[in-house]
């Protein structure tokens, strides 16, 4: 996304993530010659959660190959998505249905600020 956000910031899975991007883009393009943009975010990823007591450390390993195209659109679910549709979008990439509610509950801290400008902060669950 950092790569191709003219393109990937229009899916609507994506709102509200604008503001992290134009954070995170300049120190990335900095150090693009030693990191992939996947490695980038998934490093912040890793770093963001080690300063949050409590949180788990999450190993951090390096590789990912650079972008070739955006993503396609709407592959990030959306709260309007049914169960039975985030279950077989889940599965069509690998997650059994356990892996999924694992996935889906630790969202469970987060909260929605860009889907329902009269809902901003609520939960996801």
């Amino acid at each position: 996304i950092i790569i191709f956000n003219a393109t990937e910031l229009l899916d609507p899975g994506n709102v509200g993530i604008d503001d992290v991007l134009g954070e995170e883009s300049p120190f990335f393009f900095k150090h693009a010659d030693a990191i992939t943009p996947g490695d980038f975010i998934q490093f912040a990823g890793a770093l963001s959660l080690s300063v949050c007591p409590g949180a788990p450390r999450v190993q951090f390993v390096i590789g990912r190959p650079q972008p070739k195209e955006p993503a396609p659109d709407f592959i990030v679910p959306q709260p309007v998505n049914t169960t039975d549709e985030l279950l077989t979008a889940f599965a069509n990439v690998d997650f059994s249905p356990a892996e999924f509610i694992a996935l889906l509950a630790s969202h469970t801290a987060a909260g929605a600020d860009d889907f329902s400008p009269p809902l901003q902060g609520v939960p996801f669950d």
